[in-house]
């Protein structure tokens, strides 16, 4: 369940249908994701591996909190570039507004974990897309007519909201996480889309 719910995989797969949804083009929407992807898990990973080769950090998941601090810098300095070029290029709209609620969720688990305690991640994300999807789904389901529509969008955000618990209890499991930990990272993503993507989209 972590691997597949790995924070870069699921950025990646939100990230993709926040700009295909937006560009109303296949090639078009992955081509916009392509280019977020980029700044919101390329680079972060490059400069992570380097980090790891040098011995700044000790394993990818940065399981030690003390570790944590300086790829978590490099990723929110990542997630600007980004979004200024993004914006610089005419991306859509909807694309920009996920990077700013990603980069806004990223500054408050960077607080928490370095500073008070080792926050889950891997919750935060889940959260934070599972919102998103939630968001865009509720849309389709306002302006649809169709009882039928309605029902299964409301099918497909509860399943998306089953799948986010499922990560969170995942990361208990495994031990990686206490339950107030994964309990600060569903409120952290949950909030951040709520707070930013949902006014900015």
């Amino acid at each position: 369940m972590s691997r597949v719910a790995d924070p870069a995989v699921v950025v990646t797969v939100s990230t993709a249908f926040v700009s295909v949804r937006a560009s109303g083009s296949l090639p078009v929407g992955l081509a916009w994701g392509a280019l977020a992807v980029l700044f919101c898990v390329g680079l972060p990973w490059v400069a992570l591996s380097l980090m790891l080769r040098r011995g700044v950090v000790t394993d990818p998941h940065l399981l030690v909190r003390e570790h944590r601090r300086q790829p978590l810098l490099v990723a929110a300095g990542s997630l600007v570039v980004g979004l200024v070029l993004l914006s610089a290029t005419g991306a859509p709209r909807p694309v920009v507004a996920y990077l700013c609620g990603m980069l806004a969720g990223l500054a408050v688990m960077t607080v928490v974990t370095v500073t008070v305690s080792k926050a889950s991640f891997h919750a935060a994300v889940a959260a934070g897309a599972g919102s998103t999807v939630a968001v865009e789904l509720g849309a389709d389901a306002s302006r649809s007519a169709a009882v039928a529509t309605t029902v299964a969008i409301g099918v497909v955000i509860a399943l998306t909201a089953l799948a986010v618990l499922l990560v969170g209890w995942a990361r208990v499991r495994a031990g990686r996480h206490s339950t107030p930990q994964v309990l600060v990272g569903l409120l952290v993503g949950t909030a951040a889309t709520l707070a930013v993507y949902l006014p900015l989209r």
